[in-house]
């Protein structure tokens, strides 16, 4: 028996496993959120079709989606924050951040996403994937043909821009 990829430390049979294969719906919003991280793991991508909510489908491809997931080695899940989305509510959001290797770099996608429940069902609405703080320079972007900022005289590729 192996853990859950979604970090809960249950046996994945007994945590994402019957909600990924239909045998029980996800009871929550953030269920449903680590289930789906877990078919990424596992690499079970048209669960991540049919988990989405029908009128937000439109032309998903789950070629595409297994083509990106495959070039990614998934490290870890972290729920940072739920809203509603449990047993008794129509609506949920999850904050997490999915920790992966990318080329063998370390790389994260924290992501706000939003889930419907509909009759007994939840599904994956759509995802605000949060950007990193944007970093402003405190001078100007020199050119590598300008002329050095340090006063050498020099081109700056010659000079402190030199590898």
């Amino acid at each position: 028996m192996s853990k859950c990829p979604c970090g809960s430390e249950l046996e994945f049979s007994a945590c994402c496993e019957p909600v990924i294969s239909g045998a029980t719906p996800a009871p929550t919003a953030e269920a449903l959120m680590r289930s789906r991280y877990s078919a990424h793991v596992k690499g079970i991508y048209e669960y991540l079709g049919t988990s989405m909510h029908p009128e937000m489908r439109g032309d998903l491809s789950v070629d595409e989606i297994k083509e990106w997931s495959e070039k990614i080695s998934w490290t870890g899940l972290e729920i940072l924050d739920t809203k509603a989305g449990g047993e008794n509510d129509e609506v949920g959001e999850v904050e997490f951040v999915a920790h992966y290797k990318l080329g063998g770099m370390p790389q994260e996608l924290h992501e706000h996403s939003f889930f419907r429940k509909e009759g007994k069902d939840w599904f994956y609405v759509e995802g605000m994937v949060q950007n990193h703080d944007t970093y402003r320079r405190e001078t100007p972007k020199v050119g590598r043909n300008e002329p050095c900022p340090c006063g050498s005289g020099k081109k700056f590729k010659k000079c402190c821009g030199k590898n």
